[in-house]
């Protein structure tokens, strides 16, 4: 990915992600500690990092429902996976959307974002075990 206009507009996570890899962040290159950090804490969240033609995939899933591209870029960078979570993302959900407008948007973040997570239903057994 080529950055062609500094501040043009905002990007997400996953985009910073790839621009971050290929300036070297990932150690293969000379990266600064602040872009090796960043790169750090991009891949310890919990969404997966996509390509230009996957977000735009996902954007494009998400057009019926009208929503802005501040809340796009949210729902891209935090993976929502609960209806509490996207109410907090997207302004006046229940107006905008309905119960049925959260369901279709956490269908597209777990088909299309959200990372498997290795033992979440072992730790989520063990919490309510305690």
């Amino acid at each position: 990915m080529k950055l062609v206009e500094v501040n043009a507009g905002t990007i997400c996570n996953s985009e910073l992600f790839h621009v971050l890899a290929e300036r070297g962040a990932d150690g293969t290159g000379k990266a600064t500690i602040v872009e090796r950090l960043a790169y750090q804490y991009i891949s310890s969240q919990p969404v997966q990092p996509l390509t230009p033609k996957q977000l735009q995939g996902f954007f494009d899933v998400l057009q019926p429902y009208n929503l802005s591209r501040g809340e796009l870029m949210q729902l891209a960078n935090l993976a929502p996976r609960s209806p509490v979570e996207v109410h907090l993302v997207i302004a006046d959900c229940d107006v905008r959307l309905g119960d049925e407008g959260v369901e279709a948007i956490l269908a597209a973040v777990a088909e299309r974002l959200a990372k498997e997570e290795e033992g979440a239903d072992e730790a989520a057994v063990i919490a309510m075990s305690e």
